[in-house]
């Protein structure tokens, strides 16, 4: 006899559709034996109030998410402290680290239900910054640490270091430290690279920067890398994924490494990284292509 597995949900509380699907997805999941769990705050509606629970992700062995990427990063941190695999049903619109369309659920539920997904490992780097009085706390990112200006357009000069060797100044708008899954994301914007997420690396990405020679590095997850503003006329900005988290001022510093844990996904193997890609960026498609 299978054991009962316990599955969370965390709908996107402002978007219709998103909470439409995740009431359907439970009445599925429960059909299939499952024992469905919401986490109290997101249980919005008749549908998911009949599932609320105030240790939904405690009792939880996979959190399905639905919603966007925004809604996968801000799982992420529950996911991360509780060791548990995140699947996501896309409703936003890009959907980069999602893994099934909304039309797609019903063909995978049994397997979500019954457990029958791999589990996918990513990077997480954790950034702190040094120099304060007290140190800051550890902030963990699945995209990204993002330092920037505030509102005055002036440049700021970065001072960064790996290990305890000199990268370089940056005179910029600001700087991004991605993982390779947040090589989709603001340091694609910003001119770096798009890497596959099993490579261990970590980018740091100028933003705007006001120098030719400035590009985007690819660093080794076994390095530490430092980030000294050197150089502003006022606070700089910490970003970490999406989210204000803090300040910096003149001669502080960012410490950004690689996390030893990583960031577990449920993968039902519906889609590629490179089928991702192709399905997000490729605005027409090629008539030579093998689909075609």
């Amino acid at each position: 006899m299978k054991t009962q597995r316990s599955i969370a949900i965390i709908p996107h509380t402002g978007k219709p559709l998103a909470l439409s699907v995740a009431g359907r997805t439970a009445e599925l999941l429960e059909k299939h034996g499952a024992k469905v769990l919401v986490p109290r705050e997101y249980a919005k509606g008749d549908e998911m109030l009949k599932y609320a629970s105030e240790t939904a992700l405690d009792e939880a062995d996979l959190i399905v998410v639905v919603g966007g990427d925004g809604s996968i990063l801000k799982a992420s941190q529950e996911a991360r402290k509780r060791r548990i695999p995140l699947l996501g049903i896309n409703t936003g619109h890009i959907g980069f680290l999602t893994e099934l369309e909304v039309d797609e659920v019903e063909k995978y539920i049994r397997d979500i239900a019954e457990g029958n997904y791999e589990i996918e490992e990513r990077i997480l780097i954790k950034a702190q910054i040094h120099g304060k009085e007290e140190q800051s706390e550890v902030f963990y990112c699945l995209n990204d640490a993002v330092l920037s200006r505030g509102a005055a357009a002036r440049l700021i000069y970065f001072d960064v270091y790996v290990d305890d060797s000199f990268a370089g100044q940056y005179p910029a708008d600001g700087i991004v430290v991605a993982t390779p899954t947040g090589s989709t994301a603001y340091s694609l914007s910003a001119g770096g690279p798009l890497v596959d997420p099993e490579v261990s690396c970590v980018l740091l990405t100028p933003v705007c920067p006001h120098m030719l020679s400035a590009r985007p590095v690819v660093v080794g997850v076994q390095h530490k890398i430092k980030i000294r503003v050197s150089e502003s006329d006022e606070d700089v900005l910490l970003s970490v994924d999406g989210i204000l988290k803090g300040t910096l001022t003149e001669g502080e510093e960012l410490i950004v490494e690689a996390d030893e844990e990583r960031l577990m996904f449920a993968k039902l193997n519906v889609r590629t990284f490179y089928d991702v890609l192709r399905g997000r960026f490729q605005s027409c498609r090629n008539m030579n292509t093998p689909e075609n």
